[in-house]
């Protein structure tokens, strides 16, 4: 018995036969996608950390970056080809993918992903995001010696604060989205002011980026596909401007209606809310009937802006990028399947009725004039 334990402990003793120092890796945090110099040619750009060197003190010491731009045919032969210009290549950490406009124009974006979802070492909680300027110029913007990839990955966790940051898109969830409808939106990354932002969206219609949407489209979005988890409402009252911080959902009901191949779509959503800015000179927040008019003066507001984002969704990108198709394949399981392949032009017909119903349960220390 006891040789048996010696037998099964000497693995343990050996350590890792096939490990290999941190400074000999290349351990990739990003990627960057743009279209290369050569018309049929992709360039991808690696950000990859370098590790402190052993001279530095342990206090001091601070993960640093370099960037690796290759162009190639392919995703996979410009990997290769970045072996020319550093050492082994890690992707299991990747963090986010950056892919330009310009690319996904020309190219479907399940052929930019491809190589991705069927690398093993690739995770599918990867982060994708589109980009109007070159990927090359936003990894190669560093703010304090911040990794660029770190500080894009990060902002995703202020979608609890404002609503104009869509829920993040992993390359699972894309590669998730291309093979079922094939239609989402895709958050964007700019620069502004020398800093990076999360700014604007991309809408993806098979395969292809079809449209673009500003920071208003996409909080009214948020409002159509129920991902709306914080944020403010800006309105005006007599002439003031108010606003109306959303505190939590208190419900989320949409029902689809058939009158023969005519679809109606009717949403219904409700949310407890804090008034946070008043500028009306005779506020007087105690009574019930002013709280009633801010409620109202705020779920108007979302309304209209509903209206606009579902007028270009029908009109103008002609795609349901809001998930609604989910609701229709569960409720109405026949039809789905008889006229998935035309949900587009469905759609674009449907009526969509969407009501907000919002509650008042806060309005701070203030609530009234003499």
């Amino acid at each position: 018995m006891k040789r048996l334990w010696l037998i099964l402990l000497i693995p343990l003793l050996a350590g890792c036969w096939d490990s290999e120092n941190i400074e000999e890796l290349s351990i990739v945090v990003g990627v960057g996608i743009d279209k290369g110099k050569k018309k049929d040619e992709i360039m991808l750009t690696q950000q990859i950390l370098v590790p402190p060197g052993s001279g530095v003190q342990e206090n001091q010491a601070q993960l640093k970056f370099k960037n690796v731009t290759v162009s190639a045919k392919t995703l996979h032969e410009a990997i290769r080809d970045s072996l020319l210009l550093t050492n082994t290549v890690l992707t299991n950490h990747q963090r986010i993918m950056l892919i330009n406009e310009d690319v996904l124009r020309k190219i479907p974006m399940e052929s930019i992903i491809n190589q991705s979802i069927r690398d093993n070492n690739t995770r599918r909680s990867c982060l994708v995001y589109l980009t109007k300027r070159p990927t090359k110029e936003i990894l190669g913007l560093s703010d304090d010696g911040e990794i660029p990839s770190n500080v894009i990955y990060e902002l995703k966790d202020n979608e609890n604060r404002t609503n104009k940051i869509l829920p993040p898109l992993t390359l699972g969830k894309a590669s998730s989205n291309l093979q079922s409808d094939g239609s989402f939106a895709i958050q964007a990354v700019d620069i502004r002011g020398g800093k990076l932002i999360l700014e604007g969206a991309g809408v993806i219609n098979n395969s292809k980026l079809v449209g673009v949407m500003n920071d208003e489209d996409i909080a009214a979005l948020n409002w159509l596909n129920g991902e709306v988890k914080g944020g403010i409402i800006e309105a005006d009252q007599h002439g003031k401007p108010l606003s109306v911080e959303l505190l939590n959902r208190t419900r989320r009901k949409i029902k689809t209606e058939l009158n023969g191949d005519h679809l109606t779509i009717n949403i219904q959503v409700g949310y407890t809310a804090r008034l946070s800015e008043d500028w009306y000179g005779k506020e007087n927040s105690f009574k019930e009937g002013y709280l009633k008019d801010v409620e109202r003066v705020a779920e108007d507001e979302v309304k209209k802006d509903v209206e606009k984002i579902v007028y270009k969704l029908q009109h103008e990108y002609k795609t349901g990028v809001a998930g609604l198709y989910r609701y229709v394949e569960n409720q109405h399981p026949k039809f789905w399947e008889k006229n998935k392949q035309k949900w587009d032009e469905i759609f674009s017909k449907a009526d969509i009725n969407y009501e907000v119903d919002l509650r008042i349960i806060d309005f701070g220390s203030k609530g009234g004039v003499k």
